[in-house]
């Protein structure tokens, strides 16, 4: 008597700095960025910290997750930035395209695009 699963189940591994950031930020929703490079960075990335503000400032511009500025108690300090996630685009992360400056949903095939900072439009790729 055999018990299980038969059927194979395709693996799925987070690779990239980018797709592990946003398993995290959709995952717990909120996060800082500090939080962010304290769970998922190893300390062998190059500028992880740069390359991290650069996908969230763009994800942040096409209305994909909100930045809130909150105090980090520090005296002279600007305070930090809050990510929170106010699209769940689905598992697979965002990519943003280095030539065009687009956001490309892997989840839908569409590229994300906001229009007059209010409304969400997600535009067929072709």
């Amino acid at each position: 008597m055999q018990q299980g699963q038969k059927a194979t189940r395709a693996k799925t591994m987070t690779i990239g700095l980018r797709a592990k950031a946003w398993w995290v930020l959709r995952k717990n929703r909120s996060m800082t960025l500090a939080e962010i490079q304290s769970t998922i960075c190893t300390g062998k990335e190059k500028s992880a910290d740069s390359n991290l503000r650069r996908y969230l400032k763009k994800l942040a511009d096409v209305g994909v997750i909100d930045v809130e500025q909150i105090d980090d108690g520090k005296l002279t300090s600007n305070g930090v930035n809050r990510y929170t996630v106010v699209k769940n685009l689905g598992p697979q992360a965002p990519v943003v395209r280095v030539k065009t400056g687009q956001v490309f949903d892997p989840n839908s095939g569409r590229i994300v695009v906001r229009e007059d900072n209010v409304i969400m439009k997600e535009a067929s790729y072709g």
